[in-house]
């Protein structure tokens, strides 16, 4: 009789990192030949996931004696507790939580939510018996709480089907960012650059890619931002797409540039040098181990800095190839086929 090992969630919805991240390691699981389902917490199933993710009170007629459970902590939530009191072997996988203090603002309950995790995630140390995190930075927050030193194995990431190059010689800059719409991602930061890019003489214009849904308030600060800087023609809200549509979103891009003030990983950035993109970003979090030297990284964001790194990766050579030769080198790194290597180590350690 096989062994289990399940994964637990606070929420699975599609075009989620962490939700695409369960469900391919789910095929890892399974592939070692262990019974691998998906719980999540009572109510938070997207639809279109119902048929692939389980309530959490499904716990019984699922799991065995002898089954283990991966916890993937992004925020709190009861299904975390539920599980580790019907289950002797736990794991936790850290996708980190965004700092209260970068949300009170704009969205207080979601802030709220965050400070809530942090203190929840404290209280689990020592229930569980191995960890893992996306990144050395979520690893590092993980110690400090006293869990056991985590296995870094980074993230499932889906494979998009490449577009068709879309070069455009009309001499417009074209940015672009993906991420959901929300403080921490700092949208507003990102619209200020195109501004002072702008402003300097050069024509651009940038896509955010990603929803808004729940951070109304935010959204009209930086639709409002956009109206004051007369930038209405040169800012696309484009909202959540489908991978065809994200595929083509990096086709048609020249730079990809990330100003975000906390990430725990941020898989748009492999996804970004995936579509061979030069990068500018802001050395925050994880960005700095996820770019590594396949990008420009920034230890300070005034627009007119961000805009003078724009124009360097894009028109210096040198830099240029340097960029490229560390590209190689993060996408091997984060391939598939390594990060489940990885993955399939800190399964080893729990099973």
């Amino acid at each position: 009789m096989s062994r289990g090992v399940h994964q637990v969630c606070a929420g699975a919805v599609p075009r989620d990192a962490i939700s695409h991240h369960l469900l391919e390691s789910q095929r890892v699981f399974r592939g070692m030949g262990l019974r691998s389902e998906i719980l999540c917490e009572e109510g938070r199933i997207h639809p279109w996931l119902a048929d692939r993710v389980r309530p959490v009170s499904d716990w019984d007629s699922v799991a065995r004696p002898d089954d283990a459970a991966v916890l993937h902590y992004s925020i709190g939530s009861p299904a975390f507790r539920y599980v580790l009191d019907r289950c002797d072997r736990s794991a936790m996988h850290y996708h980190n939580i965004t700092p209260a203090e970068l949300l009170w603002e704009d969205a207080p309950m979601v802030a709220q939510a965050c400070a809530e995790g942090r203190t929840e995630l404290a209280l689990l140390a020592d229930r569980v018996t191995v960890a893992a995190a996306d990144s050395v930075f979520n690893a590092d927050e993980l110690v400090v709480l006293g869990y056991p030193p985590a296995r870094v194995v980074g993230v499932m990431r889906r494979a998009l089907t490449p577009a068709p190059r879309a070069v455009v010689n009309d001499g417009r800059v074209r940015l672009l960012f993906v991420g959901r719409g929300v403080p921490n991602k700092a949208q507003h930061h990102l619209i200020a650059a195109l501004a002072a890019l702008r402003q300097a003489g050069t024509d651009a214009m940038l896509t955010l890619v990603g929803t808004w849904e729940g951070m109304e308030p935010y959204e009209e600060r930086c639709r409002s931002l956009v109206s004051d800087l007369q930038l209405g023609d040169h800012v696309d809200f484009a909202g959540s797409v489908d991978d065809d549509g994200l595929a083509r979103a990096y086709a048609q891009s020249d730079c990809f540039v990330c100003l975000s003030d906390h990430e725990g990983y941020c898989v748009p950035l492999i996804e970004a040098m995936a579509a061979s993109l030069p990068i500018v970003a802001f050395a925050a979090g994880a960005v700095p181990e996820t770019v590594g030297s396949a990008g420009l990284l920034l230890d300070e964001k005034h627009p007119s800095l961000v805009a003078e790194a724009i124009l360097e990766v894009l028109q210096n050579s040198r830099l240029g190839a340097h960029i490229a030769e560390g590209r190689r080198a993060q996408l091997a790194y984060f391939s598939p086929e390594a990060v489940a290597d990885r993955l399939r180590g800190f399964v080893a350690d729990l099973v």
